[in-house]
């Protein structure tokens, strides 16, 4: 999995413009290969990883230990749907390949609109559907998969609704395609 989400993680990551005094927060970060990333970038900053899955906290641990040893990054074991982080306490916010399985409600979006600042800036990563489709990773917790027209209706009834939204397709190896979603709050 670190192989095939490393593009998806650059570009996303791109996407956010992170700055050296940044206080970052990733939903969902896997292995931990973003948040390793990440707390370069914001180097003067925080970095802040939430994930549910005691085996992906326990490699993005091992992964980052010296990060979370100096105290630029921490983890937490908790949901996208209630944060477990202070209200407008971050300036950026990435999701790579979590939305798939965020409550078709809006709730986890909600709750990232909730922990920006204003002025912050979050980058969602999904994988197009027909790919998915192709990469047989649709699975009994995938409550949604996406389209360009079906992320921009999703994003478009979210709390980001009256923000800035903006959209690219990019194109992944072996003719996948995939979605970067920018959202700015005011």
């Amino acid at each position: 999995m670190g192989l095939i989400n490393h593009l998806p993680n650059r570009r996303a990551i791109e996407r956010l413009g992170i700055g050296e005094r940044d206080d970052v927060l990733e939903i969902g970060f896997g292995p931990g290969w973003a948040l390793k990333k990440m707390a370069r970038l914001a180097h003067s900053g925080t970095v802040t990883g939430v994930d549910r899955s005691p085996t992906m906290f326990r490699q993005a641990q091992i992964r980052n230990r010296a990060a979370i040893q100096d105290g630029k990054l921490k983890l937490i074991q908790g949901t996208f749907e209630r944060l477990p982080v202070e209200t407008a306490s971050m300036d950026k916010v990435l999701a790579v390949n979590v939305i798939y399985f965020c409550s078709p409600t809006g709730t986890a979006l909600a709750e990232a609109h909730r922990v920006l600042r204003p002025g912050g800036t979050m980058s969602i990563y999904a994988t197009d559907c027909s790919s998915m489709k192709r990469l047989q990773f649709v699975g009994p917790e995938t409550r949604q998969t996406f389209d360009l027209k079906g992320l921009e209706d999703f994003l478009g009834k979210s709390a980001f609704a009256s923000d800035h939204i903006d959209i690219q397709m990019i194109w992944l190896p072996f003719g996948f395609r995939g979605l970067v979603a920018r959202l700015c709050k005011r």
